[in-house]
This record gives C-alpha cells, sequence and structure tokens, in this order.
C-alpha cells in the first residue's frame, strides 16, 4: 500500500498562486515596454554606428589617413573604408559579413541593425564622402528583455513573499489550534489556548476550542466518578455476599449429619432467613447506593434482640468449629426505630471481625445492648489483638483495615448505616482484653435521609 504523500503548505501554494497572479498582471505593461526599449535600443545602437561613422568620413574628407587602433578609438568592432572603384583602402576590427556590408551599403537608411547567418546582431552604418565609402559596425548588446523579465520576476517575487509571510501569520494560530486538537484528542488534560489573534473568526474557534477541552475533561472526571462508585459499590457487594457464604455452606453441611428434625427445621429456617436478608441487603446495596444521599432507610419500630438472636444463631456452627464462644451480655428490651436489614447485616460485620479478630480455641465475643441515654448501644467486644491506636478514626474508612487481607469496607458499612440511623461507631479497648465497639443509635426521633 502506497504511502499517502503529505499535502503542500498552504503559505507556498497562495504564495505561488499570488507570484504567478502577478506576472499575469504585469505582462500586459511589460510586452509593451519590452517593445519599446528594444526599439530604443536599436535607435541607440544605430546612432552610435552613425557617430562612429561620421567621425571616420571626417577624417577621409580632411585627408587625414587611417591608422591601425582607430576602430578601437571609435569603440567599433569594424571599420572599413572602400575607395570609389570598390577597393578596400582601410580595414580592421572584427570581420563583417558580405551579407551585412551588402544590406547596410544598398539600404535608403544610413544606419541599421541586422543579424548575421549566426544570429548575431550587428548595428551599421554606411556613409559616402568624396567617392569613398566609410563601413562602421559593431555588436551591441541588448539588455531590454532581461531587464523587463527580471522586473517581472521580481515583482512576482515580491508579492509572492508577501502573501506568504500573511498567510503564514493568519495560519499561525491554526497550527497552533491544530496541535491542540491533537492533544486533546490524545488525551491531554489542561490544554488551553489564548484567544488573542486580533482574528474575531480565529478567537470564536479557540474559545469554542477551549469550551470543548472544558467539557471533554468534565465529562471524563464525571465518567471515572461513576466508575468509582460502580468499583466500590461492587466491592461492597462482594464483601456483603462473601461474609455469610461460610456460615451458610457450614449450615448446609450441618442439616446432613443432624439427627433430630426440630434441629434441621432451625438451620433450614436460619439458611432461609439469611439468604432472604442477604438478597435484600445487596438489592438495597445496588439500587441505593449509589443514589444522591446514600442509603435509604426503610423504617420500622422494633428491638434489636431478634436481630442479635438470629446472628448468635447463623454464626454459633462457625464459632463452635473454631473453638469460639459467642456470649451474650446485658439486653435492654428497647424499641427503637431502625432498618432491620441493615442494621443486622452492621451487627453482624462487627461479629464477624471480632471472630477474625480473637485467637482459636480461645476466643470470646460477646454482644450486649445497653440503654444509655440518650443513645442505645449496641456493644460487640472480644479478647482479641485490639485495634492499634496509630488507626484511630481512619479504621473506618474504606480500604483501611487492622487486620492482614482485610477489605476495610465492613466497618466503611457499619458506620455508613449507624450515621443513617442518626448515631454514631466508637471504638476502644474492652474488659474482656480485645476491641470494643459501641453503636450508638438516638432513642428518640430523629431526622433520617429521605
Amino acid at each position: 500500500m502506497s504511502k499517502r504523500s503529505r499535502p503542500a503548505p498552504a503559505a507556498l501554494v497562495l504564495g505561488v498562486l499570488t507570484g504567478v497572479m502577478a506576472m499575469v498582471l504585469v505582462l500586459p505593461t511589460a510586452i509593451p515596454l519590452t517593445l519599446r526599449l528594444g526599439a530604443a535600443e536599436q535607435a541607440l545602437a544605430v546612432r552610435e554606428a552613425q557617430r562612429a561613422a561620421s567621425f571616420a568620413v571626417s577624417m577621409v574628407t580632411d585627408g587625414e589617413p587611417m591608422r591601425p587602433g582607430t576602430a578601437r578609438h571609435l569603440q567599433i568592432a569594424h571599420l572599413e573604408v572602400l575607395s570609389p572603384d570598390g577597393m578596400r583602402i582601410h580595414e580592421e576590427g572584427e570581420v563583417l559579413p558580405d551579407e551585412i556590408r551588402h544590406s547596410a551599403c544598398v539600404a535608403d537608411e544610413q544606419g541599421m541593425v541586422l543579424a548575421d547567418a549566426e544570429g548575431r546582431d550587428w548595428a551599421v552604418a554606411c556613409l559616402s564622402a568624396n567617392g569613398n565609402r566609410v563601413i562602421t559596425a559593431f555588436r551591441p548588446k541588448f539588455s531590454a528583455s532581461s531587464e523587463v523579465a527580471l522586473i517581472v520576476i521580481s515583482v512576482a517575487l515580491f508579492f509572492g513573499i508577501v502573501v506568504a509571510l500573511g498567510v503564514l501569520r493568519l495560519l499561525a494560530p491554526v497550527s497552533r489550534i491544530s496541535r491542540a486538537l491533537d492533544q486533546v484528542g490524545a488525551g491531554e488534560r489542561g490544554v488551553r489556548l489564548e484567544s488573542a489573534t486580533g482574528l474575531a473568526e480565529l478567537d470564536e474557534l479557540i474559545d469554542r476550542l477551549n469550551t470543548a477541552a472544558r467539557a471533554m475533561e468534565d465529562r471524563e472526571d464525571e465518567i471515572l466518578s461513576r466508575m468509582k462508585v460502580v468499583q466500590e459499590m461492587a466491592r461492597m457487594v462482594a464483601h456483603e455476599v462473601r461474609n455469610p457464604l461460610q456460615s451458610l455452606e457450614l449450615l448446609t453441611s450441618l442439616i446432613v449429619s443432624e439427627e433430630e428434625e426440630s434441629d434441621r427445621h432451625e438451620l433450614a429456617r436460619s439458611i432461609h432467613q439469611e439468604i432472604r436478608a442477604l438478597d435484600m441487603v445487596v438489592t438495597r446495596l445496588l439500587q441505593e447506593g449509589t443514589a444522591a444521599g446514600g442509603l435509604r432507610l426503610q423504617r420500622r419500630r422494633d428491638t434489636v434482640m431478634p436481630l442479635i438472636r438470629q446472628i448468635i444463631t447463623l454464626r454459633t456452627p462457625e464459632a463452635r468449629k473454631n473453638g469460639i464462644t459467642l456470649e451474650v451480655g446485658e439486653v435492654a428490651d428497647i424499641d427503637i426505630e431502625m432498618d432491620p436489614a441493615l442494621l443486622g447485616r452492621s451487627i453482624e460485620n462487627l461479629v464477624l471481625n471480632a471472630m477474625q479478630a480473637v485467637p482459636p480455641k480461645r476466643g470470646i465475643v460477646r454482644v450486649s445492648v445497653l440503654k444509655e441515654p440518650p443513645d442505645l448501644c449496641i456493644i460487640v467486644e472480644d479478647n482479641g489483638y485490639g485495634v492499634p491506636s496509630t488507626f484511630g478514626n481512619e479504621i473506618y474508612e474504606p480500604n483501611v483495615s487492622g487486620r492482614t487481607g482485610g477489605t476495610g469496607l465492613g466497618l466503611a458499612l457499619v458506620k455508613g448505616v449507624i450515621e443513617a440511623h442518626g448515631g454514631r461507631i466508637e471504638h476502644g479497648p474492652s474488659p474482656l482484653g480485645g476491641a470494643r465497639f459501641t453503636a450508638r443509635i438516638p432513642l428518640s426521633e430523629v431526622e433520617f435521609a429521605p
């Protein structure tokens, strides 16, 4: 496949076209001028030949002999004196062709310009004196045509260069615009041009380029922001799906080995409830998590104890397998306005974090509900390694985890849910020796996110 040739620069093309147009415009004047200058040059050449001939005639008339070098003195190429009978009395200089001599002497004019067989021009004069004939000739150099041609070419070059420079000045902003468009097309940000060219159309084009670049950057920022939100929500959904999987797997294996039918029914009911709760939470995260204002609560007035009981039932098989004791501490049976699905998932995240932090075979995880007006406190504590003091409140941020391999999403989701209930989450040391997380939810009516 042949490579496409690059077009010629616009300034060069317009400069050449302008030069040609200038030549065409000057030619109507240049041609008559050339003819007039040529005629004037020929007339001057004839007069020069006649002057030399007149001087030689005066010498013959006065009886002054012709000496060698007279032609050089007269600044002519040929000097010849013929007697009345046609004998050459004197001749010097270049050889004058016979046809030129004959034509000059038989013509009525006393001087003329003739061309020999080789195309050379001769200015010849033939005069008579006392029966003698004096012939003078030289070869003139006619420069009229070359001078006019030089003038025409100079005018064309002048106009061509002026137009080319003007076009280059006009196209300089266009070149900058072209380079800026290449930068924008390559994804470069912050591309801006100064709209001060002095030409309204180019200034408007630059303003449109700057506006388009800003709009592209805004759209790119919006897309990146949406992608970030989607990625974050995908991670949260994956986190909420992953946590219950191990418990569901363990519960399903216990159903097979459980001999008591009532216990199998209880396990199946727990699995069913967990799957429904999980489906509800994931659906709401997907539908509402990216909306303005964050999570929207579906409140109802109820006690927290049923949520805790369900979590303990679901996590007990896993705790027994790892030698962990799940305890229910003091419980205040008080109704509050809450979203059971989201609040239950938050408490389960705290319990799961505690189970992962305690030592195997001797771990203790305790869940308590205390009334500390004006709040209801949901406390999850353990005898694990605790929360390093270097973390502070950063531990509730996404991607921050005190556990190796942790994602940091669990506590971020807990914080979001508790704050959506108008409360706050705190942490500190536990009397058990590990960490103590306290979710404080106001007992009175509060304003919730719409």
